[in-house]
């Protein structure tokens, strides 16, 4: 066996390539596992830093954003990199991983051609890659495994590719297996790996390339075993490779490298690979799988509908569908920022064609262009090729997730946006900014649409809605370091109402004389309860006058002020009001008196039609894996929720779905015990409130504890 030091493949295992066109990969996986480490490994290897960079000393190059290194936000924003490797250009989109902040990997997986899925070496943090995995599948992005901190690896590889599988309907090809070592104090460490495909053994140097050794002889069994399983996995999609296989006819690797780039490229397998990024084990090998097997922009575009397929030819329905690229300029816009000295910034993939400063997109002409550059965050360029993720600036009025020609919008349509569930009130910490702020949240939600605000005038509140207190914490930070605000922030309030529950009737008179002119009104009113979410209506049942017409609208209007605050501290809701008698004075009535008298006389009918007090309930759905479910039901019970279902879900594989209704007072708490309940893996989506009545005591405490 050879014993060359470089680890590269083998002579003879790929044909030559032609450089493809630039293309977009895409990092994602669970918080923590190493996502920002393999970029930077990636950009070390191929030699665009001259160092191997590290979060936690705060080395790490492949922060883009301005916020990436705020408190709350390093780790939790897209990290972004252009790499040159091999004579190949790359896009390397790194996203949060923390479950509450997943648009950006939704938004970057719609222009992805490949996902590396990053993951730890432990079996039981496997139920976090389950709903990546479904959201990949449902996708259609082909996608990766890479196994990180193989250093720590402490069961074996088959045990972890098990785990994993079950997350997966796509059958995962292994590619590699360990090389241990028993090191001084007897623990086992992994020191290496051998590329099933290529059948290479290599040992991992500290600082430099791999190198290629000999197989060890106590692992020439294992290594075949292994073997024949990636094989037989190809052979489900390969008649000739199975009757091969059968034939106990050994493929040769042209062969086997053929049918794993082409069974890829059909997202009919997952290749999992395994490393450390931190060290830049396993990396190479990571990125040559990519540059051999990733499909190139004319397969993703033809995949996204974008571009016609082309004419498969000989290969009929096993071909890579690839799109037929006719020169005109298609692009996607994927993602807005708001930067300083920039303006609207426009990040978008060139699905076709090419695009130059002063050219046309989406019929607003383009001034500057840039990329992303490595560490840098962008770099002007005079034109962008098909393949290109281009940066631009100023970009105005062409909503995000639209694919444009140079004329106009062709496509709508984007990435799914999960509804959000957690709110905080914001308000600016200078009155200076008070103005400032609605206009700031109105770019953070253009930016990451799984917010949402919510003007709420009649409390005066201006609420953030998110997908939970990390995710909104983000905003909060973002608003100080991008726009310059500080807010203050609390919990919203509940929007408690309440409601008459028995008819009523009450009559009051206003007088006043303090020489002149004076005050008179006289009214009588009844009040009757109407059902749930009816709202209010008002009638005027006077005969002969007792009422003069032009009077009625005040009438109504001091009954209007007097629902504003019941007997019980809130709005008051779903009741019917009739005008039914009243007197007058020709010179003293005026439309204040009348209103004064019709707030009197409803006061009192509130106080004797036995209010209610109503809370907000609301429709929540939780999806979570089935080893939490017993601990969700927990939860929502003591959220005082009323569980309405339980299910398994299809997918992810494992998981339950609990649909509740939950009181809007106890929401924030569930959220946050959902998160400790499943290791922050729950999906929480609600719908919209209805009111319900709360009884007896209950009612008189959150009455006494929520009235303004």
């Amino acid at each position: 066996m050879s014993t060359n030091t470089a680890e590269g493949r083998p002579a003879g295992a790929m044909p030559d390539r032609v450089p493809a066109a630039p293309r977009c990969a895409v990092l994602i996986g669970p918080y923590g596992t190493g996502k920002t480490s393999l970029l930077e490994a990636m950009l070390w290897i191929s030699g665009t830093t001259g160092r191997l960079g590290r979060v936690a000393d705060g080395t790490a190059r492949g922060d883009a954003w301005p916020e990436a290194r705020g408190q709350i936000s390093g780790g939790l924003t897209l990290n972004t990199a252009r790499i040159d490797y091999l004579g190949e250009r790359w896009t390397m989109l790194d996203c949060p991983g923390a479950a509450d902040c997943r648009q950006d990997m939704r938004d970057c997986l719609t222009v992805a051609d490949v996902a590396v899925v990053v993951c730890d070496p432990d079996p039981a943090r496997v139920e976090a890659l389950a709903p990546i995995f479904t959201l990949l599948e449902e996708m259609r992005v082909p996608h990766m495994v890479f196994i990180n901190k193989v250093d720590t690896l402490s069961v074996r590889v088959a045990t972890i590719l098990d785990a994993l599988q079950s997350a997966s309907r796509r059958p995962l090809v292994l590619r590699e297996v360990p090389i241990r070592e028993r090191g001084a104090s007897g623990e086992e460490r992994v020191v290496g790996h051998v590329d099933l495909a290529s059948e290479r053994a290599y040992r991992y140097r500290p600082g430099s390339a791999s190198e290629v050794v000999r197989l060890p002889a106590s692992l020439s069994a294992r290594e075949q075993e292994a073997r024949q399983v990636m094989l037989e996995t190809l052979a489900d999609f390969d008649d000739v490779l199975l009757e091969q296989l059968l034939e106990e006819n050994h493929p040769d690797r042209k062969t086997i490298y053929r049918d794993l780039g082409r069974e890829f490229g059909r997202e009919t397998i997952v290749p999992v690979f395994f490393g450390n990024a931190l060290e830049g084990f396993g990396v190479r090998r990571l990125m040559k799988a990519l540059r051999h097997e990733t499909p190139d922009v004319a397969v993703t575009a033809c995949r996204e509908g974008v571009l016609d397929p082309v004419d498969a030819g000989d290969e009929g329905e096993d071909a890579v569908l690839r799109g037929h690229d006719d020169g005109r300029m298609r692009a996607r816009l994927f993602k807005v920022l708001h930067l300083p000295h920039l303006g609207r910034v426009g990040i978008a993939r060139l699905w076709s064609g090419r695009l130059a400063e002063g050219d046309d997109f989406a019929g607003q002409r383009l001034g500057q262009i840039g990329m992303f550059d490595g560490p840098a965050m962008i770099r002007r360029t005079d034109a962008a090729v098909a393949g290109e993720v281009v940066v631009l600036p100023r970009l105005e009025n062409v909503p995000v997730g639209v694919t444009v020609d140079a004329k106009g919008v062709i496509a709508e349509g984007g990435a799914s946006v999960p509804m959000p569930v957690a709110g905080l009130v914001l308000a600016a910490t200078r009155a200076a900014d008070e103005a400032k702020l609605g206009a700031a949240l109105a770019r953070l939600v253009e930016e990451d649409p799984s917010y949402r605000i919510d003007a709420r005038p009649d409390m005066s509140e201006t609420v953030l809605i998110g997908q939970g207190a990390r995710h909104l914490a983000l905003a909060v930070e973002r608003l100080k370091l991008r726009f310059g605000i500080e807010v203050e922030t609390r919990p919203p309030r509940i929007a408690f109402r309440e409601a008459p529950r028995r008819p009523a009737a009450a009559r009051a008179r206003h007088k006043r004389q303090s020489g002149g002119h004076g005050q008179f009104a006289d009214v009588s009113l009844e009040l009757t309860p109407l059902g749930r979410g009816e709202g209010f209506r008002f009638e005027d049942r006077t005969v002969g006058g007792s009422v003069p017409r032009n009077f009625v609208p005040a009438v109504e209007a001091g009954v209007r002020d007097a629902m504003v605050s019941g007997p019980l501290g809130f709005p008051v809701v779903d009741l019917a009001v009739s005008l039914t008698d009243g007197l007058h004075h020709a010179v003293d009535s005026s439309d204040m008196a009348f209103r004064t008298a019709a707030r009197m006389a409803m006061t009192e009918a509130l106080g004797e039609a036995d209010p209610v007090l109503l809370e907000p309930v609301r429709p929540v759905r939780m999806t979570a894996p089935g080893s939490a479910t017993a601990r969700m039901h927990a939860a929502i019970q003591s959220a005082r929720g009323q569980i309405l279902g339980l299910e398994a879900v299809a997918q992810p594989v494992g998981w339950d779905r609990l649909e509740a209704m939950v009181p809007d007072a106890e929401l924030p708490r569930l959220i946050d015990d959902l998160a400790a309940a499943t290791q922050g893996l729950a999906v929480i989506e609600a719908g919209e409130a209805v009111l319900q009545e709360v009884p007896g005591k209950l009612g008189e405490k959150l009455a006494r504890t929520h009235a303004a």
